[in-house]
C-alpha cells in the first residue's frame, strides 16, 4: 500500500514539473492587430520597437531592443495599465541564443510617446520587481517612444 500510494506521489510530481517546464508562448497569438499600437525610439546607435495591444485588462506586446548592432534583446511584454503609466515585466532573449530573461518595465505616456523609466530593482523569489518603496525616474530613461505605424511582418 505504501509503495502505490509513494509511485502515485512520484508520478504527480513528474507531471508537475514537466507542466511548469513548458516554453514561452507567442503573445503574438494573444495580439489583436485591430487594437495594436507600434512605437519607435532611437538613441544614438540605438534603437528599440514597441509593439502593444491594449484591448484587454492586461496589456500584451512586443519589445525589441538593438544596442548598436552588437547586442539584440527581443521579447514580449505583459504589463497593466494604471492612469497614465504601463508597469510589467519583459521576457526577453538576447542575440538569439535561447535563454530567457526577465526585468521590469515602466513607461511613462505623454500625447503619443512613452518614456522608459528607470529605478531600483528587488529580487523577490529570484524574479526582479521595480522597488515600491522608491519613485522610477523617467527623466534617466534612454528610450522615448514616438507613435508610428504598425510594420506587419509576413511569415
Amino acid at each position: 500500500m505504501e509503495k502505490n500510494s509513494l509511485y502515485l506521489l512520484l508520478s504527480i510530481l513528474s507531471i508537475v514539473l514537466l507542466a511548469s517546464c513548458k516554453q514561452q508562448k507567442d503573445i503574438r497569438d494573444q495580439m489583436d492587430q485591430k487594437t495594436t499600437i507600434c512605437y519607435t525610439a532611437i538613441d544614438q546607435t540605438d534603437t528599440a520597437w514597441l509593439s502593444i495591444d491594449t484591448a484587454g485588462h492586461e496589456v500584451l506586446g512586443l519589445l525589441e531592443f538593438n544596442y548598436d548592432n552588437k547586442k539584440h534583446y527581443v521579447g514580449q511584454i505583459k504589463a497593466a495599465i494604471k492612469g497614465d503609466t504601463l508597469k510589467g515585466h519583459y521576457d526577453f532573449k538576447v542575440n538569439n541564443i535561447d535563454k530567457w530573461y526577465r526585468n521590469p518595465v515602466a513607461f511613462l505616456k505623454k500625447d503619443a510617446t512613452l518614456t522608459m523609466g528607470v529605478g531600483d530593482i528587488n529580487l523577490i523569489w529570484g524574479s526582479p520587481f521595480f522597488d515600491e518603496k522608491k519613485a522610477i525616474d523617467y527623466n534617466r530613461g534612454r528610450f522615448v517612444f514616438k507613435q508610428t505605424g504598425c510594420v506587419i511582418k509576413l511569415p
